[in-house]
């Protein structure tokens, strides 16, 4: 990459940044949700529409967050829960509704939070075995983990801290034996190849309509502006992580699975 194409992307990624940084900063609101039978209908007929694919229809998560707990990590007030359903939440895979009024994010926030369960079912499995088999199988090589306020593993997969706080038990256990069924964008196998000829495999770490950023499976990151790639193929269908089906018996994977909602690091 040459000098003026490195500078340009660095003000390029500056300004993301700092946009991020400025829809986040924006002061936080006290919300009243409206309630009502017929705002509630319209809030679920909004969600069934636009949240599903990630939350589930019963808010109980999959690619997205667990919606269906009794407090919510990044939205503990419901001014919290409707800026963050309003803008989304940058450097994630939470987009912003644009296409909603004030009024419908608000029916839609209203409807979150009817989807909260009094009742939290038992995760079967024994945690200290999970962690056993997550130890075992060497999990860490790409999964970091903070614990006590240190990091400790490998990035080249999701980390895991406080997975057990945004992922329900039923998608976990759905990402041990099918990974690919619910890849992050951040971790989607893509290949690029330069104008030049170059071929390159790996994650895509980040791409928007300038640059792209690929992670190979060494851990190298490669920067592009798009201009230089001739092209890049990302392939939803196999996923860096190999499948645990048959690897583990149904007794492992359940405690596999309960070490994983037990970590709840706190997030900042």
């Amino acid at each position: 990459m040459r000098a003026n194409d490195v500078h340009r992307f660095a003000r390029m990624a500056l300004g993301l940044l700092w946009l991020a940084a400025a829809a986040m900063a924006q002061p936080k609101e006290d919300v009243k949700l409206p309630n009502s039978p017929e705002d509630l209908a319209r809030g679920k007929k909004r969600y069934l529409g636009s949240c599903t694919y990630c939350h589930g229809p019963t808010g109980d998560g999959g690619k997205g967050a667990d919606l269906s707990r009794q407090e919510l990590v990044q939205a503990k007030t419901d001014g919290d829960l409707a800026r963050i359903i309003e803008v989304g939440i940058p450097g994630t895979e939470m987009p912003s509704a644009w296409h909603m009024t004030r009024r419908e994010v608000t029916q839609v926030a209203a409807y979150v939070r009817s989807l909260a369960k009094v009742d939290v079912r038992a995760v079967s499995g024994n945690v200290a075995a999970g962690k056993a088999l997550y130890e075992k199988h060497r999990c860490a090589g790409c999964h970091t983990l903070k614990q006590n306020g240190v990091f400790t593993g490998g990035y080249m997969g999701p980390d895991l801290s406080s997975i057990g706080m945004k992922r329900s038990a039923a998608h976990l256990r759905e990402s041990l034996v099918n990974p690919p069924a619910s890849l992050p964008e951040g971790f989607v196998p893509t290949r690029a190849v330069t104008v030049a000829g170059k071929a390159i495999e790996g994650v895509r770490v980040h791409e928007d309509t300038f640059a792209v950023v690929l992670r190979d499976f060494a851990g190298n990151n490669h920067s592009y502006l798009r201009k230089d790639l001739k092209e890049v193929t990302a392939d939803r269908s196999r996923s860096p992580m190999p499948s645990y089906q048959g690897k583990l018996n149904a007794t492992e994977l359940d405690d596999l699975v309960a070490y994983l909602v037990s970590l709840k690091e706190p997030l900042q």
